[in-house]
C-alpha cells in the first residue's frame, strides 16, 4: 500500500520551505553521508547499517514511542461515552495528537538493545482520572521488534503495540516503514480498536537539505461497532498537495459518514457528510496547552537495562556535540550486543524477553506479543488498589536484563 505514497525519484526538497522539518548539512557530515550512500543500493535494508551519530536524536525508540500518550487525556472520557461514534472520534483525536512531536530537523532515535526496557507514567492532577502507565521492551534484535504496553486501570483501557521498523534506501530518500499494529482495548465496552501507523521518510539527502516526512495509509477500526477511520498521510507532490497533510474518511461498515482533512501540524477537521457540520479533530494551538509530559524516574534510580541508563554515555556526548565520542560509545553498545549473541550461542542459551511473551512462539518474527501483567477484567472500583498495580508493574520491570556480553555488562552493571 506504500508504493503509491512514495515520492517520485529525483524530486527534491525546496530548502527553507518549512525550516522546522529540514536540516542543512555542513560539509563534513554531508560528505560522510554521501560516502555511505555510494555503498548502498536502492531498495537495500538499512537495519544492519551503522548510521552516523550526527543524525541521532538522543533517546531510544522505546522512549520515543511514549510520545503517543502526551495527549492521553482524549482517552480518559471513553469509558463514560455512550455514543460509539463519539468514542471513535475520541480515539481519532488522540491518534492525531502526537505526530507534531518531533525534534527539529531530521533526527532518528537509537535502535534499542535487545532486552532494553523503558517505562514511565502520566498523572492528570485528579485521582478519578487514574494514572496511565507505559512499559516497553526490545523483544527481538534480528528482526528488530519493540513491544509496548499502555494502561489506565481506572479508565478501563489498555493498549498493546508491537512494531518492526523496516528501513529502506530509495535513492534520494530513505524510508522507515512501521510494520505491526496497535490494539486498543476498551474494557468497559468490550471494544478493540485495531490501529496501524504511517511511515517516516527522509528526503533530499543528496542535495544536502534533508526533510522529514510522514507518509502512508493507516486505519483505526472497531469490529464490534463496525466503525472505522481510513486516513492518508501525504506531502507535496511534483504538481500539487501540501506537506504534512492528512485526509480520509470515517465509515460505518462501507458507508462514509464523515470526511477528514487538514494538516497534522496545524488543524484537522471532520465534516459530517449528511449535516455538513464541521468538527475540529486536532488544533495545534489547543494541543500545546494540554501537553502532559511523562514522569520518568531519575536516571540514578533506574536499572542498568533501562533506556536512559543504557544510552547515557551516547546521549551525554551528543548533547556536548562530541560526535566522535558519541560514535565510540554507540559502537561499544553495538559490539556488546554482538558479543552477547556470540556468548549465548557458545553456551547454548536462548534469549527470552522478560516483560512480554510471544503469542506465536513458533514464529521468531511474530508481531503478536502480550505484556505479562495484562489484566483484561474491568476496573474493580475502590476495592482495586492502583498503588498495588504500580508496585507489581515495577516488580516485573526489576527482572529485566540486557542481552550484552560479559565485558560490557561489567561496565554497565558493576
Amino acid at each position: 500500500a506504500m508504493s503509491s505514497q512514495e515520492p517520485a525519484a529525483g524530486e527534491d526538497v525546496v530548502a527553507g520551505e518549512e525550516p522546522e522539518y529540514e536540516e542543512k548539512l555542513d560539509e563534513q557530515p554531508r560528505s560522510i553521508l554521501l560516502g555511505m550512500m555510494r555503498q548502498l543500493k536502492v531498495g537495500m535494508d538499512l537495519s544492519r547499517i551503522t548510521l552516523p551519530a550526527f543524525i541521532l536524536e538522543p533517546r531510544s525508540f522505546l522512549e520515543k514511542c511514549s510520545d503517543f500518550m502526551v495527549h492521553g487525556q482524549y482517552l480518559l472520557r471513553l469509558s463514560d461515552t455512550s455514543d460509539p461514534l463519539e468514542r471513535m472520534m475520541a480515539v481519532l483525536e488522540w491518534y492525531m495528537s502526537s505526530w507534531h512531536m518531533k525534534p527539529p530537523g531530521v533526527k532518528k532515535p537509537y535502535n534499542p538493545i535487545l532486552g532494553e526496557v523503558f517505562h514511565c507514567k502520566w498523572e492528570y492532577g485528579n485521582p478519578d482520572l487514574g494514572t496511565t502507565y507505559y512499559v516497553a521492551e526490545q523483544v527481538s534484535h534480528h528482526p528488530p521488534i519493540s513491544s509496548f504496553y499502555f494502561v489506565n486501570r481506572k479508565k478501563n483501557w489498555y493498549m498493546t503495540v508491537s512494531l518492526r521498523p523496516k528501513s529502506k534506501f530509495l535513492g534520494n530518500s530513505a524510508a522507515s516503514i512501521m510494520e505491526g499494529e496497535g490494539y486498543f482495548h476498551l474494557l468497559s465496552h468490550g471494544e478493540v480498536y485495531k490501529i496501524t501507523f504511517p511511515a517516516y521518510y527522509v528526503r533530499g539527502i543528496l542535495i544536502g537539505v534533508m526533510r522529514m516526512e510522514i507518509s502512508g495509509d493507516v486505519s483505526i477500526s472497531c469490529e464490534r461497532t463496525g466503525l472505522s477511520a481510513e486516513l492518508s498521510f501525504k506531502n507535496r507532490g511534483y504538481f500539487s498537495g501540501e506537506n504534512n497533510s492528512v485526509d480520509g474518511k470515517i465509515k460505518l461498515g462501507s458507508e462514509i459518514i464523515s470526511k477528514i482533512q487538514g494538516r497534522w501540524d496545524r488543524v484537522v477537521t471532520a465534516t459530517d457528510k449528511r449535516t455538513k457540520r464541521v468538527d475540529v479533530v486536532f488544533d495545534i494551538a489547543d494541543i500545546k496547552k494540554t501537553f502532559n509530559p511523562s514522569l520518568v524516574l531519575p536516571e540514578p534510580q533506574q536499572y542498568y537495562f533501562e533506556s536512559r541508563r543504557v544510552w547515557s554515555a551516547v546521549s551525554q556526548a551528543l548533547r556536548a556535540q562530541d560526535i566522535d565520542l558519541a560514535t565510540e560509545e554507540k559502537l561499544r553498545l553495538e559490539d556488546g550486543q554482538r558479543a552477547g549473541k556470540k556468548e549465548r550461542e557458545e553456551s547454548g542459551r536462548v534469549w527470552s524477553p522478560r516483560l512480554f511473551e510471544n503469542m506465536n512462539p513458533s514464529d521468531p518474527k511474530s508481531l503478536s506479543w502480550r505484556f505479562k501483567h495484562t489484566r483484561t477484567d474491568v476496573y474493580q472500583g475502590p476495592g482495586e488498589d492502583e498503588g498495588r498495580w504500580e508496585a507489581d508493574l515495577i516488580d516485573l520491570v526489576s527482572h529485566g536484563e540486557l542481552a550484552v556480553g560479559r565485558e560490557l555488562m561489567a561496565r554497565l552493571n558493576p
